[in-house]
């Protein structure tokens, strides 16, 4: 299992607990320069800064929140290799982490909207949601990659995801899922990723978030990128339960996409 960067396991670690003090996570980001500088970056930047600009670690903390700095420190891990193949999944590496950033700024944009309380395991289960791609793409045989080419061409029309249960009788979505398990992420960030191409639950908050993330990522992308897949009816499913109205969701894809400007150079794009 890939192993996670000290500073962002510190990090878990400090989360784990509901009452956390932020003096500790203040302590931790200090130590680790980089995600510091991007921390006050983005806290400064001009969808998030406010009149006077953030000067110190934990005022950039209090200014993003503590699911931003969760989120940033992931990024740093989860970023894939240039050389890794993901063209079984449609996508180049740049196309995926295109879409992983844009599911974060589509996460910021709905939790800015105060939609429904998400929880601080947000925008890390936006980053995370297609990791399991990525885990896949490494174990894939050459036989493996005949028999999804052969079920694409033998059932036009059906997607990705589709091809990897068929084939692999599991998908990214589960090994995601498995990985967020053993880095011990909460267990609403484990959830929602292995849900994210399921039957929408009702009451499940950041699950149905995840879900109209995905998607708006998809359509702020598509001009891009062409048709990407379509979970249409879970989509759907997800935005009733969140009372999402399509005026509001095209709104959020517009905010969204003013805040994927701003992440493209923090998360190396």
């Amino acid at each position: 299992m890939p192993p996670l960067p000290q500073s962002t396991t510190q990090i878990i670690s400090v989360l784990s607990d509901p009452l956390f003090e932020i003096s500790e996570l203040i302590r931790v980001v200090s130590l680790d320069p980089g995600l510091t500088g991007n921390l006050l970056r983005l806290a400064n930047s001009a969808e998030s800064s406010v009149a006077r600009p953030a000067c110190s670690v934990g005022e950039a903390i209090v200014r993003l929140g503590s699911g931003t700095v969760l989120a940033l420190s992931l990024a740093v891990r989860c970023r894939p290799p240039a050389q890794i193949d993901l063209t079984p999944f449609g996508l180049t590496v740049e196309e995926y982490w295109m879409h992983c950033v844009a599911s974060v700024a589509a996460a910021d944009e709905l939790n800015s909207r105060r939609i429904a309380r998400f929880g601080a395991g947000f925008g890390a289960a936006a980053v995370l949601h297609d990791f399991g791609k990525q885990i896949l793409a490494e174990y894939l045989t050459s036989e493996h990659l005949i028999q999804m080419s052969a079920y694409h061409r033998l059932h036009p029309g059906r997607s990705h995801i589709d091809a990897e249960r068929f084939v692999l009788g599991v998908d990214h979505a589960h090994i995601g899922a498995t990985v967020a398990s053993v880095w011990k992420l909460s267990d609403d960030i484990v959830r929602s990723i292995r849900n994210h191409h399921s039957v929408s639950n009702w009451d499940d908050d950041i699950g149905n978030g995840i879900i109209i993330a995905n998607q708006v990522a998809h359509d702020l992308l598509s001009s891009n990128h062409g048709p990407l897949a379509d979970d249409s009816e879970l989509v759907a499913d997800a935005m009733m339960a969140l009372g999402v109205e399509e005026k509001t969701y095209i709104s959020t894809v517009d905010g969204a996409s003013k805040r994927f400007g701003q992440l493209i150079e923090l998360f190396g794009l």
